[in-house]
Formats: structure tokens, sequence, C-alpha cells
């Protein structure tokens, strides 16, 4: 396992109106909160807080959280794509949408430019602060609009076990060999749809593709924000015919194109795929927790992504935050359950726990975790972690969100052979350069 010094570089179902209790539209001016406290000074409040399911905080460890404050939780556990939903039809309507919830990576352009966040620059203890990872994504033009909560960024997952079973002897490092090794574990029956990524409408499609361009040395946009995905002989190009290929050869399910990550990598726990393809570290806890998947026993292996050529050259990151809406009432007591949240015990917690998973976004617990050799797969996350960085080096752009779904309305079609990739490509283009012009 990787020394704690190792790893200290990595710091270079509800209504609106049911979500909205507690949280109100106005609220008079917060009473000072000194910022790291913990005490009962708003004893007897309730917040709502919303996340996705691997934001679902065990209820023993909310109750400690209100027996050390008197602050009561209201947590809200929504599917990631309708949090964003919700929170963009609440604040149309000028409501908060939650006292505290979740800011992923990829709004923070859409949400900053609209001002719906409340800086938490002085809301967040200096310690918490100073061993943040990724903080950087959250900040724009010195504005922290969310504290990340976790750490993420996309790899592959690998069943060993099933690939010794194949005679599979050596990891897969371009994506031919991976073709080559998904063929074999379906030709010798070992799995019937070796490897699975989600395809249906969403984040969670596109930034797979995103993260295929990237391993394999390409990029999204230049530096002027030309699309550079169009030619053939560009990684963007190649990436999306890679995965028309693995589909309309019947090497991954054909039910994903109506499936979310969550959901395609319970089909790696249950055993019906061998390969998670652009998978992410907060799901190996899950994996190997008997209580979640059927594989907890196999050798299961984090591994880089394959590149077309072999010279795989990184992937990006995805860190979510925990944000408080300006709109929102009581932020003193938002901004003491953040700073509890990023303490050891509760992300120790969250990373634990099998239906969380969450990798620590503080180095201290993380480096905790390796101290006491218990990262799952932390020698990989070792050799990975110099490889992440953002996906838009300069901030992710206002116009993201929508072009997420373009990509994935465009993806969708052309692996399932409604389009060619060149036609779909060209079409994304033309829209993402007029996303571009659009204030």
């Amino acid at each position: 396992m990787p020394s704690g010094r190792a790893l200290l570089f990595i710091i270079a179902g509800t209504t609106i109106t049911a979500a909205l209790s507690g949280c109100g539209a106005t609220s008079a001016a917060a009473p000072a909160y000194k910022a790291g406290t913990i005490n009962q000074e708003y004893a007897g409040t309730t917040i709502t807080v919303m996340l996705p399911p691997w934001g679902n905080m065990p209820k023993s460890q909310l109750a400690k959280f209100t027996k050390e404050t008197g602050i009561h939780v209201n947590l809200q556990i929504l599917a990631w794509a309708d949090i964003h939903d919700k929170v963009v039809t609440a604040e149309a309507a000028h409501i908060a949408p939650y006292n505290v919830g979740e800011v992923d990576w990829s709004w923070v352009g859409q949400f900053s430019q609209a001002g719906w966040y409340t800086p938490l620059n002085n809301y967040i203890a200096p310690s918490l602060l100073k061993h943040a990872i990724n903080r950087n994504i959250f900040t724009i033009n010195n504005q922290l609009i969310a504290m990340p909560y976790n750490f993420g960024f996309k790899e592959t997952t690998i069943n060993l076990t099933d690939f010794h079973k194949a005679g599979i002897t050596s990891i897969p490092k371009t994506w031919g060999q991976l073709l080559h090794d998904a063929q074999t574990l379906k030709n010798k029956g070992i799995v019937q749809y070796p490897i699975g990524f989600p395809l249906s409408i969403g984040e969670s499609n596109s930034t797979n593709w995103f993260a295929l361009v990237k391993s394999a040395g390409g990029s999204l946009f230049n530096a002027k924000g030309t699309p550079e995905f169009t030619q053939p002989t560009s990684p963007g190009y190649q990436a999306l015919s890679f995965e028309r290929q693995l589909y309309q050869d019947g090497l991954i399910p054909p039910g994903v194109v109506s499936l979310h990550n969550l959901q395609v990598q319970n089909l790696f726990g249950a055993g019906q795929i061998a390969i998670a393809l652009t998978s992410g570290p907060l799901f190996m806890s899950s994996f190997k927790s008997s209580q979640t998947s059927k594989v907890y026993k196999d050798d299961l292996l984090i591994i880089p992504l394959p590149g077309h050529d072999g010279h795989r050259t990184g992937t990006f990151g995805l860190p979510e935050g925990l944000g408080i809406p300006k709109l929102s009432t009581n932020k003193g007591a938002s901004a003491m359950f953040i700073n509890w949240w990023m303490q050891a015990p509760q992300l120790l917690v969250s990373y634990k726990d099998p239906n969380m998973g969450n990798l620590p976004s503080q180095t201290t617990a993380l480096n905790q975790l390796v101290a006491t050799h218990q990262l799952l797969g932390g020698k990989q996350i070792e050799q990975i972690e110099p490889t992440v960085s953002p996906l838009f080096p300069h901030g992710t752009p206002v116009w993201y969100p929508q072009f997420s779904t373009d990509a994935a309305t465009t993806i969708q079609s052309v692996v399932e052979g409604h389009s060619t990739v060149q036609a779909g490509l060209d079409k994304l283009a033309g829209e993402a350069k007029q996303m571009e012009k659009t204030p």
C-alpha cells in the first residue's frame, strides 16, 4: 500500500414542495457563524439536505450530528440528474431547492454564472480548506461555491477472476486488446456481455466518451474553443467508433441504452459483466461488500483507462460538492453541517459504507485510510492519481450541461446505428459552436 506521504501530493422521488420544507425563499440575515464551529448554537433548527444515492449518510451517523448540535437533518435522496433539474426549476421560481445539497463539478459554470450559491470561503474551517482535494474545481473568481465531499475520477474496473477463467493473463492497455479480451470472455461463456457502460441520455453516457477521448490523448476543444472531435484521425472520432463497435459486436448488454451509471455498476456487482469500462473508485466499496455484491470474493482490479494506441495519457476528475443556495434559510446551521461532514469520522463512514463508497475529499482522511491499509485499490489509485486533471482546464463552461446532453444523444444515436459517426459528430460540433456564441 502507498504511504500517507505519497498521497499528500493529491492536494497539487419527492416533489419540489416537499423538498423545500424548511428551506424558504427569503430569510433574515443569518446569525454570525464562526467557520468550523460545531456546537449547539442552532439547536432546534431543521435543515433539508438533498443528495444522490451515494450521499446517503447512515441515520445512525446523522443522529450523532443532531446529538452534538441539536440540528435535525431531513435527508432526501434523489437521482443525480433529478437534483439538477429540481435546482434549476426551483431557482427559476426564486425558491431555494434545499438548505444543503449536491453541486456536481459539471454544474459549477452554470450555477456560478447564475449567482445561485452562497460563497463558502468564510464558512469553512481554514484547516478543511487547506486539505480539500479538487477545491479549485468549485472555485470561480475566488469564490468557493461548494465544498467537495468526494474525490472521483474515471477508471476501468475488471473482474480478474473472470479474466483468469477465460485464460487471459495480461491487463488490457489498448482498445484493441480490450476488444480481444471481451470477445474471449464471451466466446468461452464466462459472461454473455463482458463490457458495461451506460448509453442512456444523460451525463453518465457523455462522460464515458469524454474519458475515452482523454485516455487516448485527445481533448474535446482546443484553446480557442474549437471542437476537436470531427476528424476521423481524432481521438474523439475513434472513441465513438470504438463504442459503436462494442455495441454492434454484442459485447455490451443491449439494455444499457436505458441505463445510467449506477445501474451499470450494479451489473458488475451482480457478475453480469466483467469490465466496467468507465467506472470510478467510489464503487469499489460496493463491489467488495457481501451486502451489495455477488462478486465480493473475486479478484477485482482498478486499472487505468485503456487508450487507442496504448499510450494512456490520463483521465479527468469528477468531484461532487456540498453547496448552500443564496435563497436558503439557516445558512449557519447548513455551514455547520458541511464542516461536520468534512471531518474524518464522517468521511471515513462515507467511504466504508457499501451504499456510499466516496473516496475522501480531505487528504487527512485519505492518508488515514492508507496508514491503516483500508484503501481498496490503493496502489492503483496512487498510480492513476497523477494523471487526473480537469476536463476543462480553464473551468467548466456555462453551456456544459446542454453540451453533455447533446453529446449523450449523439452517442446513443450513433451506437444504435441511427446515425454515422461522422454525421453525428459534425452535428454535435455545430451545436457546440452555437452554444459558445450564445451569451
